[in-house]
């Protein structure tokens, strides 16, 4: 399996990622997790290989799809061969490009069409023409972007502000912290987030704080015991309660596992090769 990120510079006020993952024969079938990232996105799939399991029922991934914020892990089987190049959005910026309430497709894998058809039909047309060449694709994808009309009001750059500070803080920060920085009350700031954002601006922030300590484990930076309490964890159990609702896991299984792509996206980002180079 090959997992690689693209650079995201012209469209870096949109987008946090772009990527792509090609599945050869030796790489299949498997089977893998995919956990809370804390962001939306769309991807193209572009053969039918892959599908999800969720509710003990099966769906297919395939095509133009849009995928929701989720609160909870989810597994993805690929069956054979197969490429996939996809999107991963700033938190804010579906709902700023089409004015979807987020919080209706919250662990929710939809075609984009049934959503946006005119935005998908432009969206695959970029998909299908540059399939063959990753690096162009993203290329006209940020171009493609940068000419779609965006929704800011001083509703989403509050929500904006409100993201930004709990990112700052990687995730060690409370609403009541955040309450006492902006002109909204927790009702509106609530409804607000979960509009734009998909999820509660509190479930933001207890996925951020995870990822963040899950990133530092992942690359080795820190011991595990110590990261726990770093992240304003009161104990271990605290940390696998944690643990268990974001990975469907135990600590201890989740190791065991094989969980490529997690633990490739966790150690790797465009951020990271720009912070080497």
């Amino acid at each position: 399996m090959n997992l690689k990120y693209y650079n995201t510079e012209t469209a870096s006020h949109l987008v946090d990622e772009f990527y792509s993952i090609e599945y050869s024969k030796k790489d299949t079938p498997f089977t893998t997790i995919i956990i809370p990232m804390a962001f939306s996105s769309i991807s193209y799939i572009y053969s039918g290989n892959q599908y999800t399991i969720q509710n003990k029922s099966k769906k297919e991934l395939k095509g133009l799809t849009i995928f929701g914020q989720f609160i909870k892990s989810y597994p993805v089987v690929v069956d054979n061969v197969g490429l996939c190049c996809g999107i991963s959005f700033k938190p804010t910026t579906l709902f700023k490009l089409t004015n979807i309430d987020l919080s209706k497709i919250t662990n929710q894998h939809l075609p984009l069409d049934s959503l946006k058809p005119n935005l998908s039909k432009k969206l695959k047309t970029i998909f299908l023409n540059y399939q063959d060449n990753y690096e162009n694709l993203f290329k006209e994808i940020s171009i493609f972007l940068n000419s779609l009309p965006i929704l800011e009001d001083k509703k989403t750059i509050i929500i904006d502000h409100v993201i930004l500070l709990i990112n700052k803080k990687e995730g060690l920060i409370s609403v009541n912290d955040i309450l006492k920085t902006i002109p909204f009350g927790q009702k509106t700031l609530e409804t607000e987030f979960k509009k734009m954002v998909g999820i509660t601006p509190g479930k933001y922030i207890q996925i951020k704080r995870f990822l963040n300590l899950m990133r530092k484990y992942e690359k080795g930076q820190i011991e595990l015991k110590d990261l726990i309490f770093m992240y304003d964890y009161y104990d271990e159990s605290h940390f696998a309660k944690d643990f268990k609702l974001f990975t469907s896991n135990s600590f201890k299984n989740y190791f065991k596992e094989d969980y490529i792509i997690v633990k490739q996206a966790l150690k790797n980002n465009y951020y990271d090769l720009l912070q080497k180079n």
